[in-house]
């Protein structure tokens, strides 16, 4: 289960491409909260306090500075293609009653039994979108690889999720396995059939 994090916001008037330019001058970051069927809510934030919850999968506190407080999750973060800034968030407005669906990453956890056979243990599925009330949102899904032998995969029906939590994806995708990598190896240094041959004709030719 994740803890919530308390930010601090403030309201803003407007929506727009040139609002949001006015903001990321004065070094805030536009942002809006949405959710229970009402119409975005416009804020701002600062970079300190986007910094607090920009990985946070769970909840997160909006305390604006006019006295209201909302409970939301971050559904997205949008980031400038070249400077490492954010560009935008926008949260949305949860009920502590209410099944939501978040993305929250996997992580790998011990050594593969498979790598130790020769094999090479590739992680397929970086993050995982899943179901859960608000206060049960986990900040990540843990899979244990140590048992996961040569040419053997763990899929999504394969995890143990945190109880009150459910995938929202495909039980058949594949989350992570080992390879084999061995054979790709020596194909890559075996020289091509015509590359042998050229190989072979060439001193023949020189002979002549």
């Amino acid at each position: 289960m994740s803890k919530a994090i308390s930010v601090s916001i403030a309201k803003r008037d407007e929506l727009g491409t040139a609002n949001a330019r006015r903001i990321r001058r004065a070094g805030m970051i536009p942002a809006v909260v949405y959710g229970h069927g009402q119409a975005a809510q416009p804020i701002v934030i600062s970079p300190a306090e986007a910094a607090k919850i920009v990985f946070h999968n769970g909840l997160v506190e909006l305390a604006c500075s006019c006295g209201e407080t909302k409970t939301a999750i971050v559904k997205e973060v949008q980031r400038h293609p070249i400077n490492p800034g954010i560009l935008h968030i926008d949260f949305q407005e949860v009920a502590m009653d209410e099944i939501i669906t978040s993305l929250v990453p996997i992580i790998l956890e011990g050594e593969a039994a498979g790598t130790k056979q020769g094999g090479q243990l590739e992680q397929v599925m970086m993050e995982i979108e899943v179901k859960s009330l608000p206060a049960n949102m986990p900040e990540n899904i843990t899979v244990d690889v140590t048992n996961l032998e040569l040419d053997n995969a763990i899929h999504v029906k394969d995890l143990v999720m945190p109880e009150g939590v459910t995938p929202a994806v495909d039980a058949e995708l594949v989350v992570c396995h080992v390879r084999t990598v061995k054979a790709e190896a020596e194909e890559e240094a075996a020289p091509a059939e015509g590359e042998a041959a050229a190989a072979e004709a060439a001193p023949a030719e020189e002979k002549k």
